[in-house]
This record gives C-alpha cells, sequence and structure tokens, in this order.
C-alpha cells in the first residue's frame, strides 16, 4: 500500500469517528415533541386549560357588564325621578314666592292708594272753599266777557268777510298756477331747474361709447333736467377721466361731445356721469 493510500484510510477513520460522535450527541439531545404537545401536562391540555379559564371570565364579564347596565338605568330612572320632583318642588317654590310678592306688591298698592285719597280729600276740600270765591268771580268776569264777545261778534263777522276775499284770490291764484304748469310741461320747462341754465345734480353712468366720432351715451336725460348745451363730469372710481357736452337729449337718455381739452383719459363704458363733482 502506497503512502497516499494510508493518508486516505486515516482521514477516513478520522471522519468515521467524528460522524460517530456527532451522531450520539445529536441522540443524546433528540426530544419527542409530540409527547411534548399531547402528553400529560402537556403544551396542549395547558391550552385546554387556559381556553376554559378564558371562557369562564369572559362569561363572568359578561354578566358584570349586565349587572352594570342594570344598575345604570336603574340610578338613571332614580335619578330622573329624583330631578323630576326637584323640578316640581322649584316650581311650586316660585309659585309661592311669585304669590307672596304679589301680595307685598299689592299691599304697597293700597297702602299708597290709601295715602293719595287722603291726600285727595284733603284737596278737594281746599278746591271746594276755592271754588265758591272763584264762583263769585266768574259771575263778575261774566258779564264783562259777555260785553267783550258782543264787541269779537262785530270782528269775527269782519274777519269772515276777508277770508272769502282771500279764498276768492286763492282759487284765482290755483288756476293760474295751473295754468303755468300746463304751459311749462308743454314748452319743456322745469319749474325747479336752476335760474342760471346749469343741470341739477344728477349723475348716472356711460352707456356707450363711439370713439370714431369722439361721442359717448350717457343714462341721464331730459327727465333728470338735461338740456342740449350741459357740460357732464366723467370720473372712473374717484378718478377724473373728462367731461362731456351735451349736443342732444332725450326723457332717459343723452348724448355728448367728448371734449378734449379737459380729456385725463379714455372715457370707457360704466364710468360715473356727474352734471358737477366738488
Amino acid at each position: 500500500m502506497t503512502l497516499l493510500g494510508k493518508s486516505f484510510t486515516v482521514i477516513i477513520f478520522l471522519l468515521s469517528l467524528s460522524f460517530m460522535v456527532l451522531a450520539l450527541a445529536v441522540n443524546a439531545s433528540h426530544r419527542n415533541w409530540r409527547d411534548v404537545v399531547l402528553g400529560p401536562s402537556g403544551y396542549k391540555e395547558k391550552i385546554e386549560a387556559i381556553s376554559r379559564e378564558n371562557e369562564q371570565l369572559e362569561d363572568a364579564k359578561q354578566r358584570a357588564q349586565a349587572a352594570l347596565s342594570r344598575e345604570q338605568v336603574a340610578r338613571r330612572t332614580a335619578l330622573a325621578s329624583l330631578q323630576t320632583q326637584l323640578d316640581q318642588l322649584q316650581e311650586e317654590l316660585q309659585l309661592r314666592i311669585s304669590s307672596v310678592q304679589k301680595l307685598e306688591g299689592e299691599l304697597s298698592n293700597l297702602a299708597q292708594v290709601d295715602k293719595i285719597r287722603a291726600e285727595e280729600l284733603q284737596s278737594l276740600t281746599d278746591t271746594t272753599a276755592n271754588l265758591r270765591d272763584q264762583v263769585r268771580k266768574e259771575q263778575q268776569d261774566r258779564d264783562a266777557l259777555f260785553a267783550q264777545t258782543l264787541v269779537l261778534q262785530d270782528k269775527l263777522n269782519e274777519a269772515r268777510g276777508v277770508r272769502l276775499e282771500f279764498e276768492s284770490r286763492n282759487k284765482n291764484l290755483q288756476a293760474e298756477l295751473t295754468r303755468f304748469r300746463e304751459i311749462a310741461d308743454h314748452m319743456g320747462i322745469d319749474p325747479e331747474a336752476p335760474l342760471d341754465g346749469a343741470p341739477p345734480e344728477r349723475n348716472g353712468n356711460v352707456l356707450v361709447v363711439n370713439r370714431t366720432k369722439g361721442l359717448a351715451e350717457v343714462s341721464i336725460g331730459m327727465d333728470d333736467g338735461i338740456r342740449p348745451g350741459h357740460e357732464l363730469e366723467v370720473t372712473r372710481k374717484s378718478r377724473y377721466i373728462g367731461r362731456l357736452k351735451v349736443l342732444k337729449a332725450t326723457p332717459n337718455r343723452a348724448v355728448g361731445e367728448i371734449m378734449k381739452d379737459y380729456s385725463e383719459g379714455f372715457i370707457l363704458e360704466g364710468d360715473r356721469v356727474d352734471t358737477s363733482i366738488d
């Protein structure tokens, strides 16, 4: 046998010994898990015991919760009954307090009335004495008033004649005023318009702008006192934009020429128009 063969034989022998020791160690540490789980005092029996105990505890918990719920319901019922009784007692107490206050007020009023009546009685006694004196004086004054009445009757008749004359003149003036108003309406004259020809205080908005012709249409017209020749100021959010000179006016519209000398911006639809600005 060669040296190499001997070396392999020794190595195989050593490996055999190693495997034998390993097998003995494994066999020594081996446990029968079936017996551990299913055997007496095994894990299965312990789990079942714990489960039974858990079921018992859960049942006891449910019974305790049911008892607690019944106790809570009973206490709420008792508290509601007590609260109702308390409310009734408070209401009754309030009614009695109100009754006592009412009686006290009536007693105070009666005392006040009694005092007032005593004062009135004394006052009436004094007044009766004064009235006797006044009756005598009134009889004297009556004669004097009768004489004055005769004088006043004459003056009244005179005043009636003057009143009839004024009423006649008033009717004539009313007729003249009505005729004047008809003539003014026919001629398109506003009696309330300023005598200097200036337009009244009015405001409106720009409706249409014709930049080619330099014209703008506004939402105020003759009904607002606007006449041809009037000048209108144009602003936008308190900013001065320009001025229009009215060329044509209808009852609710007016067309004006954009005055370039006063232009400080482009006039747009929606801009505010005023007859005058401060």
